[in-house]
């Protein structure tokens, strides 16, 4: 079913609704809805919540809730969020916040009113009947029907008016003529008349076929494109799980290691001179390095495990994945002395999302660039202005990295990815934050 595709008739068929429904009052022993229409949100779950609102919505009615809000999504531009993005962030603010909830059932009313049905009060088989109906493309036929059927005459006398709409909609209004109505009878029996209108026909159920058969090739095109993603994000959420198992297994032996030579330097001040003790003192350090370098790698790993679990997730509830963000270089096996550790913050991890892999790979190269020299000429590093060990190195022509020297020793933040017309908008939000 094709996307607010009844976003065009709603508004239209609103005034023809009520016109030709009578309100009568429910049976007093049942429950109706009330007057404001409330839905019980904490019955739905976020996905549940969210589709009604992709439904029920237009896509500029997302957009004005969102604006009016004031939602934002971390790594995207309020005007540049997709449809769905923008739904899953109305239901994420409508669980948390209950003052929410009015902004949304106001904007439902004044695209639809109020529900099907809403004086009458629904059992359980009558309400899966009438959902069952609606999610079809029959929903108008199957109304008819019942209502036709019905042995009381005043509620069949209720599709008179709809069949009088639709005769005006599919046939055009009555002409008026000046002979009997005979003669019109005979006259469209005529074999041209006949053989006009079944070409019309004819064409009519080409041009539908013609829709149902595009529909059914972008709802094949979409399967195939959603079971592609899964399948990556799968992969991708794979090898992080055994880089993870990779790097703690590094972890542990470091530590056995690290023990180890602390035995030896145990046993060294005991009986060994003091010059194998300062031997023992300096491979404990440096082994204590690799410890901290390992555990580093092991929380960089394991943090990237998560998000590939939940980006599985998300592509799984049929949300296009973010674009892949490449591997984490490995650590060279000579270190050089002015070699500084880098520390990858969740911040830069949630602003590759949005660039292509080629400027995320031109990243993560400067990254480790800066991480053996930061000296380096091809870095063009620059400290922010107004912001006192922030520095940013270019990374393409107007693509930025942001970091900034920690006080652990050798160490240095990775903060961001980001275009250089935002650095101002940067600066002032990391001066708020301060």
């Amino acid at each position: 079913m094709a996307k607010h595709e009844p976003h065009q008739a709603k508004r239209a068929g609103r005034e023809g609704r009520a016109r030709t429904s009578r309100r009568r009052g429910p049976s007093a022993a049942l429950a109706v809805p009330g007057e404001d229409f409330e839905i019980r949100f904490g019955e739905l779950d976020r996905d549940g919540l969210s589709v009604f609102l992709y439904v029920a919505l237009t896509p500029a009615e997302t957009a004005l809730l969102v604006k009016d809000l004031g939602l934002q999504q971390p790594g995207f531009r309020q005007e540049g969020l997709g449809e769905v993005q923008r739904c899953d962030l109305l239901a994420d603010e409508m669980r948390a916040d209950p003052r929410a909830r009015a902004a949304v059932l106001e904007e439902l009313k004044k695209g639809w009113e109020r529900p099907v049905l809403a004086r009458w009060p629904l059992a359980p088989e009558a309400a899966r009947d009438l959902l069952d109906a609606c999610t079809g493309e029959g929903a108008l036929p199957l109304a008819l029907w019942r209502v036709l059927c019905d042995p009381s005459a005043p509620v069949r006398a209720e599709a008179r008016p709809v069949l009088e709409q639709l005769v005006a909609f599919c046939y055009g209004p009555a002409g008026e003529t000046d002979g009997p109505q005979g003669a019109d009878s005979e006259a469209s029996l005529h074999p041209e008349n006949l053989g006009r209108k079944l070409a019309e026909a004819t064409s009519r159920l080409a041009q539908a076929e013609g829709k149902a058969e595009s529909l059914r090739k972008k709802s094949e095109e979409a399967r195939q494109k959603l079971q592609g993603w899964l399948k990556e994000a799968r992969a991708r959420e794979a090898k992080a799980v055994a880089e993870a198992a990779r790097a703690r297994e590094q972890a542990v032996n470091a530590r056995a290691e690290q023990a180890r030579l602390q035995e030896e330097l145990a046993l060294a001040k005991a009986v060994e001179p003091a010059v194998e003790a300062q031997r023992l003192k300096g491979a404990l350090r440096e082994s204590t390095a690799r410890v901290g370098a390992l555990e580093g790698r092991l929380e960089r790993a394991l943090e990237r495990e998560r998000e590939l679990s939940a980006e599985l997730e998300r592509a799984k509830s049929v949300t296009p994945p973010p674009a892949a963000v490449s591997e984490d270089p490995g650590e060279p096996e000579e270190v050089p002395a002015s070699w500084l550790m880098p520390v990858f913050t969740r911040e830069f991890y949630d602003s590759l999302e949005g660039w292509d892999r080629r400027i995320q790979r031109a990243a993560f190269k400067q990254a480790a660039l800066l991480a053996q020299d930061h000296r380096h000429p091809s870095l063009r590093a620059l400290p922010l202005e107004g912001l006192p060990g922030y520095y940013r190195v270019r990374v393409a022509t107007d693509v930025r990295l942001l970091y900034r020297r920690t006080d652990r020793q050798n160490t240095i933040e990775i903060l961001s990815l980001i275009d250089r017309e935002d650095l101002d908008r940067y600066i002032r939000q990391a001066k708020t934050r301060g």
